[in-house]
């Protein structure tokens, strides 16, 4: 008997797909937002397409826009290739500054000969010792002006950086460098302690020099002056660092002092030795007053080999006047009329806080 081949019939239920909320479902939902939302802004843009390409038209007509157009094209391939080159050039050995190849400058106009000569040494020496730690870098990065010109301000010497000149190579061996202009600060006074002389200039900054206690070198400083620079007495406490402002009030007195000798040319008709401060604060109180004893005054000590044992009482400085005393002014006049006969001056003491004494 044959056997009967039976094939046996399974039912397939039908697969159902899933809807997952994250992955690409959410992604496709957005891209079809997206598109959604610029195809209703082009339809809105729709109906301004033709004015759009009307004005276009005119404009290209135009002989002016097509100038306008060309010139500012040409503008934009000249800074691309500047920029292109720049950037080349700034690679190389010629267009590369090195801290070491800066120029400096400094000429203190205060002073001559010798003394002029060693100012200007130890200024720039220790300006190059300031930038030295600076890398070599592009001769056109303008980050590198900013960084000399804070470096070489934070001298105690250096008013300010006029301006800074950048040099680029002229020749095939040439290199680049720059050069900073510097204005030097000019002393003021020579403040008198126990041991040396401190010089101020006339703000108040200490600078980095000092003369000792001894008559001959301070009267080879002096000599390398270009102009009379005037001992200060009576300042307590030492001076701080060189750079930095001298807080006190008895040092402003003495500023405000030097300014009115230098202004009305005292030293022409009557050459001052030294400011002498008698009884001056060294602080004013916490609302800025500054109380003077009933016989705190700025005395003007005159030079002793032309007018020995004279004295000057000038009362209270500018920066520290009085309604109770004569002004400024006043007191220069009432100084005037004592200098019309100079017969009367050696030995004088000259009390310029009221007027006829």
């Amino acid at each position: 008997m044959s056997r009967r081949r039976t094939r046996k019939v399974t039912k397939t239920r039908p697969k159902t797909r899933s809807r997952k909320l994250g992955g690409g479902g959410a992604l496709k939902q957005a891209s079809a937002l997206a598109g959604a939302a610029v195809a209703a802004v082009m339809q809105m843009l729709a109906p301004l397409k033709p004015l759009s390409l009307r004005v276009l038209a005119w404009a290209w007509q135009s002989r002016d826009v097509r100038r306008v157009a060309g010139v500012a094209g040409g503008i934009a391939v000249v800074v691309c290739l500047s920029w292109v080159m720049l950037g080349n050039l700034g690679g190389t050995a010629r267009y590369t500054i090195d801290p070491a190849r800066i120029e400096l400058t400094a000429e203190p106009s205060w002073a001559k000969g010798a003394l002029a000569a060693r100012i200007k040494a130890e200024i720039e020496s220790a300006l190059r010792d300031d930038l030295a730690d600076l890398t070599a870098t592009s001769a056109f990065d303008e980050d590198v002006m900013g960084v000399v010109c804070e470096r070489i301000e934070r001298n105690a010497w250096v008013q300010r950086v006029v301006r800074i000149d950048r040099r680029f190579p002229t020749g095939a061996d040439g290199t680049s460098s720059l050069q900073p202009t510097i204005e030097v600060r000019r002393p003021a006074l020579l403040v008198e302690s126990a041991d040396c002389f401190s010089v101020v200039d006339g703000e108040g900054v200490v600078l980095p020099l000092t003369i000792n206690r001894d008559a001959e070198e301070l009267k080879q400083f002096r000599s390398g002056l270009t102009d009379t620079l005037h001992i200060v007495r009576g300042v307590d406490g030492n001076a701080p660092a060189a750079g930095t402002i001298w807080k006190s009030e008895q040092l402003q007195a003495a500023l405000s002092m030097e300014r009115v000798v230098r202004r009305a040319q005292i030293d022409k008709s009557m050459p001052i030795e030294a400011i002498e401060l008698v009884g001056v604060p060294q602080r004013a109180d916490e609302r800025g007053r500054v109380f003077y004893p009933p016989d705190g005054a700025v005395v003007l000590i005159p030079d002793a080999r032309s007018l020995p044992d004279t004295r000057v009482i000038w009362g209270r400085p500018p920066v520290h006047a009085s309604t109770l005393e004569l002004s400024a002014n006043d007191k220069l006049d009432e100084l005037k009329k004592h200098l019309d006969k100079p017969e009367s001056l050696p030995g004088a003491r000259i009390d310029l806080r009221r007027r006829g004494t």
